[in-house]
C-alpha cells in the first residue's frame, strides 16, 4: 500500500493560523479579565446615587425627601432631581384621583463617593417619615462596601458574615449578582464586601445588601463606599 504524498502547510496558513488563535485567545482574555484592558482614568466630579422612594406623589413629599438627605453634611448642597417628569403640588395632589404608582426615582449627585453612608440616608429618610426601597450606586468600574456591625462576638458570627452571599434568600432569589466575595474583622467588626467587575451603566441596588444583612442578623450601623483613584471611572449616566 503507498502512502500519498504528505504536504505542509504553507508559509501563509501558518501565519493565518497563528494570527487567529492569536484573536480567539485575546477575545478570551478580554472577556474575563476586562479590568486588565482598561487605563487608569481621571477621578471624576460626582457619581451617580439614585433612590428608589416609595412614596413620592407631591411636591410635599419631594420637599420632605430633600429635607432628610440635607441634614446629611454630604448631601447638604448635593443637586437632587426627579427622573420621571414633574410632580404634582400639594394643591394637585389634594384632588387628584387613585395612582397606580405613588413612588419615584430621586437622581443625586454626589461629589465625592466615598463620603456616601447607605445605612445614614436609610435612618436620614425614616426619621422623616420616608422610605427608599431601592438605593442604586454606580458609574465605577470596580469598588468595595465597607460595613460596621457591633455584634461579632465569636468565629460562627465571622463565618456568619463571610457566608453571606449563599446564607441570604436574597442571593438565592436572584439577588446579590454583583457580589464577588466578603471578609469580615472580628476584632474590628469591620465587614468589607468587594463588588465585581462593573460594565458601563450598571448599577447595584445596596438596599439588598442591607436586607441580606439583616437577614443574617447582622445589621450594620454604617454602610460605606470605598473608591480608590485608581479604580475611578467616569460615571456613566443611569438608564
Amino acid at each position: 500500500m503507498m502512502l500519498g504524498k504528505i504536504k505542509f502547510a504553507t508559509t501563509a496558513q501558518i501565519l493565518g493560523m497563528a494570527i487567529a488563535w492569536a484573536g480567539v485567545c485575546m477575545g478570551i482574555d478580554f472577556t474575563f479579565n476586562r479590568h486588565l484592558w482598561t487605563g487608569k482614568a481621571d477621578l471624576p466630579p460626582t457619581t451617580a446615587l439614585a433612590l428608589r422612594i416609595n412614596h413620592l406623589c407631591c411636591t410635599g413629599c419631594l420637599d420632605d425627601v430633600k429635607k432628610a438627605l440635607q441634614t446629611l453634611p454630604w448631601l447638604k448642597d448635593a443637586p437632587m432631581n426627579i427622573r420621571e417628569g414633574s410632580l404634582k403640588t400639594q394643591e394637585q395632589a389634594e384632588v387628584a384621583g387613585p395612582a397606580a404608582d405613588y413612588g419615584g426615582w430621586l437622581d443625586i449627585d454626589v461629589k465625592d463617593a466615598n463620603q456616601i453612608d447607605f445605612v445614614a440616608i436609610d435612618r436620614a429618610l425614616r426619621d422623616e417619615g420616608m422610605v427608599a426601597s431601592q438605593m442604586q450606586f454606580g458609574g465605577y468600574r470596580h469598588f468595595r462596601f465597607e460595613a460596621q456591625v457591633r455584634h461579632m462576638c465569636c468565629g460562627m458570627c465571622k463565618d456568619a458574615c463571610e457566608r453571606m452571599p449563599e446564607l441570604a434568600g436574597t442571593r438565592k432569589a436572584g439577588g446579590l449578582k454583583w457580589l464577588d466575595s466578603v471578609t469580615a474583622e472580628r476584632a474590628t467588626g469591620k465587614v468589607t464586601i468587594h463588588a465585581r467587575y462593573q460594565e458601563p451603566g450598571q448599577r447595584i441596588d445596596a438596599a439588598e445588601l442591607l436586607g441580606a444583612m439583616d437577614e443574617i442578623g447582622l445589621p450594620p450601623f454604617s454602610l460605606r463606599v470605598v473608591v480608590s483613584a485608581e479604580e475611578q471611572g467616569a460615571p456613566a449616566p443611569i438608564r
